[in-house]
């Protein structure tokens, strides 16, 4: 049980953590927005609020559960006893009992987690059955009780909880033998239906189960379990009319919905209709009383007030369209001795981002979390909406134009308005003035006298979606066609969700790690599960990377893929990693898996490189000859600068995914590593089908030759065309140059290139590849972009004056002058990447 100072230290590291997965999400490319950013996620209660302490896990007890028996049934309660817990109830368990099945009441059920909601309904339910078995009616086929989950997850565990009663009633010789049946879209149709592994369900049946659709239409079960969208197919289809109709509806008394606070809005309106529906089909089938309705919820209220009682009585009557009281509103009552000891249980709030907005005072911008704070200092501003590159950083004010002003945009594809507008801050081309203090927004001088004019330009959003663009309009990052390059500040819940689950599964004690998720569906959570321990396999997979560089010194040659493998290999051993039932082969393959995930990564910002930690590079063969023309004019390399300048042309191979594996049986397959990305393979010639997969060397859009080569002409005095017209020839030589040396290779397997498997495209070969250590007076970081490299190559050409940066992680994404690129720097990135991954 953890003490109070521990759980406020234990918040205020998952607050930490979760601030610096928004700060490492979201990237900020002028340092001012930057810290203002940070500076809004660690003020006080914006994203967290808690921990709150619960007053406990216990409750003040009630009547014993057998003597409450005896007082309803008059000494008849002797076959009922086994189906009930041989201990007091809680006192709020005992009411539910009493409201519903002495005095007729509708209930909800409002207590905490692991309060017994459960038997707050299903002992009602069992009372009512049991009266019904004493009077002999209990025989007649019909359903008497529907409980409705919104996951099956739950359902599954109610399932279990019910073939526990009932096996329990069935031990004992009652001859009380109440039936359930949980029908949802797995529920076979009979013992053929193999599609939902009908035999597997036939095996696995519980006491007093029904499993098969055709036995429940035969003779339904007394406790219906479904969900919601199964009881609208219940509704519609003939085939299941034998549930409610021909007087089966007769007996349908229970309405019970579970986790009920799930229904509000829009979805509760749907569930409103669907049990005025159902009602009313079973009014036709013969039900002639009332309808006996019981919600949960551990979330719907947390006070016992008379004005708490009568909102969630008001809730509970317009979801059912029955009749709830205050007094039907049952809370739990925490023990005496529970509320005067250390709290067992402590809650903590956390707020997801739902965008980043500037607002304008004293002619600075702050980035603020919501659209209501247009408060700084004294100064009212309206709050306008960005969005950032997801390379460079570069923000843009995202919106639509409503009658000469920036408004909300609307992302509803069904609305006739649909779509975002992105208006970037510069001087260039045809630009419009916006105010961005009141968010005035025009082609010409505005009439505003806020004093917070700049310039935007109104960038041409996507063809096909009018709610992204297609490419950055500074860096032109295009992200390969998966997404918009540009982001809101927006996340899903996988991220944090991740972020959160791992950092309680270390900080609780070890006995006690257990996470528990919800999802709204099966698929976001078979998702989740993967995507937890895929997250959680590669921190822990960068960490010992990191642990086995520093087994020993690395020279200056640095470590080839083998030489860390052998180096992995025995840090996978040590701490345990392997499984017995492993080969030799099999644990080779997890380590090469590792490996090659980690320097193809995708994850530029986060990888050990990217935090300026390991240096992956591409040695170059001393019998291979550089190209003639990067000693030639315009580029007049010296021969070190020019096999600098090859050996980053071949990474950027890597860099794009176009990198071969070993063909040997230990290695790992590409849909092992990347189960969701491409194999990238280059040709020398524009490919003749159209291919995601297949790029074409030196072409002139690629981001080598845009925004990279041609920078370095930057000072050159050739027109735009002719740099581009010059990148491309010396990418034609390079490609030239190195297939010569592959043709030419007397050692099998040494070539530089290998071929793909599309006829005339190659990959690098991982023969090549390098990797070493960092150290702390090679560490540079752009000033443009933030990104950290291991690389600066001084490039002294001709006219081309100043410092040259081959950013490994993103060099298309430096836009200063040569002169300004890069600022020499231990950077803080580095110093936290050394805190968390030392460990």
């Amino acid at each position: 049980m953890p003490r109070p100072d521990d759980v406020q230290t234990w918040t205020q590291t998952i607050h930490e953590r979760y601030t610096n997965y928004l700060k490492t999400s979201f990237f900020f490319r002028e340092t001012s927005l930057r810290k203002s950013f940070e500076l809004a996620l660690r003020e006080e209660g914006s994203l967290l609020k808690g921990p709150y302490a619960e007053a406990g896990r216990g409750f003040v007890q009630g009547i014993h559960a057998r003597a409450l028996a005896q007082e309803c049934f008059s000494g008849e309660d002797t076959e009922l006893l086994p189906a009930l817990i041989d201990q007091p109830l809680y006192e709020h368990q005992e009411k539910a009992l009493r409201s519903v099945h002495v005095d007729g009441r509708n209930i909800v059920v409002a207590t905490g987690t692991a309060s017994g909601k459960t038997e707050g309904f299903l002992y009602p339910i069992f009372f009512e059955l049991y009266r019904q078995h004493l009077e002999g009616k209990l025989q007649e086929p019909g359903v008497r009780a529907m409980i409705l989950y919104p996951m099956n997850a739950l359902a599954n565990d109610q399932r279990e909880r019910l073939g526990e009663i009932c096996a329990r009633l069935c031990d004992s010789g009652s001859t009380f033998r109440p039936q359930f049946g949980q029908y949802i879209g797995q529920t076979p149709h009979n013992l053929k239906d193999q599609y939902r592994n009908a035999e597997i369900k036939q095996d696995e049946r519980l006491t007093g189960e029904l499993v098969f659709r055709d036995e429940m239409r035969k003779t339904p079960p007394h406790i219906l379990l479904t969900n919601y969208s199964m009881l609208e197919y219940l509704l519609i289809r003939p085939d299941d009319s034998p549930l409610f109709d021909s007087g089966r509806g007769e007996h349908w008394q229970f309405i019970v919905l579970d986790e009920a606070h799930q229904y509000r809005g829009s979805r509760g309106m749907e569930m409103g209709m669907l049990i005025r529906r159902l009602k009313q089909r079973l009014r036709e089938g013969g039900r002639a009383g009332g309808f006996r309705c019981i919600a949960t919820s551990a979330t719907m209220s947390s006070q016992e007030t008379s004005r708490d009682r009568q909102v969630v009585a008001e809730f509970a009557s317009e979801l059912f369209g029955e009749s709830f009281s205050q007094h039907g509103v049952i809370f739990g009552k925490p023990s005496v001795a529970e509320t005067s000891e250390t709290p067992r249980r402590y809650h903590v709030f956390i707020r997801a981002l739902e965008g980043a907005f500037l607002v304008h005072h004293n002619g600075t911008d702050a980035v603020v979390l919501n659209r209501k704070s247009s408060t700084v200092g004294e100064t009212r501003s309206v709050p306008l909406e960005i969005a950032l590159c997801r390379e460079c950083g570069q923000h843009y004010y995202v919106g639509k134009d409503v009658r000469g002003r920036l408004k909300e945009a609307v992302r509803d594809p069904s609305r006739p308005d649909f779509g975002v507008e992105y208006y970037l801050p510069t001087n260039e081309g045809d630009t419009h003035v916006l105010c961005r203090q009141c968010g005035l927004l025009g082609s010409r001088l505005l009439a505003c006298r806020c004093g917070a004019t700049i310039r935007v330009k109104k960038c041409k959003t996507h063809s096909s979606r009018p709610d992204q663009l297609p490419e950055c309009g500074v860096c032109g990052y295009q992200r390969g066609g998966v997404g918009d390059p540009v982001q809101e500040v927006v996340h899903g819940t996988d991220g944090p969700n991740a972020v959160i689950a791992t950092a309680l599964q270390e900080l609780l004690p070890e006995a006690s790690r257990k996470v528990l998720a919800f999802a709204d569906s099966r698929q976001e959570a078979a998702f989740f599960a993967w995507y937890i321990e895929d997250t959680y396999e590669k921190v822990r997979d960068r960490n010992l990377i990191l642990r086995a560089m520093r087994q020993a010194e690395v020279g200056a040659e640095g470590l080839s893929l083998d030489d860390l493998k052998n180096r992995l290999f025995k840090e996978w051993n040590c701490f345990g990693l392997f499984r017995g039932s492993e080969t030799v082969e099999g644990k080779d393959r997890h380590v090469s898996k590792a490996i090659f995930r980690e320097a193809l990564t995708d994850e530029r910002r986060l990888c050990l490189e990217g935090v300026g930690l390991l240096k992956w590079f591409v040695k170059i063969p001393d019998e291979i000859n550089v190209p003639e023309a990067m000693m030639a004019a315009p580029w007049s390399f010296t021969n070190e600068d020019a096999r600098k300048l090859l050996a980053y042309l071949l990474d950027t191979l890597r860099q794009r995914s176009a990198m071969a594996l070993p063909s040997v049986p230990s290695a790992p397959n590409w849909v092992d590593i990347f189960p969701q990305r491409s194999h990238v393979s280059y040709s020398r010639n524009r490919p003749r089908a159209r291919s995601s997969s297949v790029r074409e060397w030196g072409s002139g859009q690629s981001q080598t030759v845009k925004h990279f080569l041609v920078r370095l002409l930057e000072n050159s005095g050739l027109s735009e065309e002719e740099k581009v017209s010059s990148a491309i020839k010396l990418m034609k030589d390079v490609w030239k140059t190195v297939r010569n040396y592959d043709e030419t290779c007397v050692i099998s397997g040494d070539q530089l290139l290998v071929p793909a498997e599309m006829n005339g495209t190659f990959r690098l070969n991982p023969r090549w590849l390098r990797v070493k250590i960092v150290e702390h007076s090679d560490i540079w970081k752009c000033s443009k972009c933030g990104t950290t490299s291991a690389v600066n190559v001084e490039l002294l050409v001709g006219t081309i004056v100043g410092i040259f940066a081959v950013v490994a992680a993103a060099p298309e994404t430096c836009q200063l002058s040569m002169s300004q690129i890069l600022e020499r720097t231990i950077t803080e990135s580095y110093t936290k990447a050394l805190d968390c991954l030392r460990s």
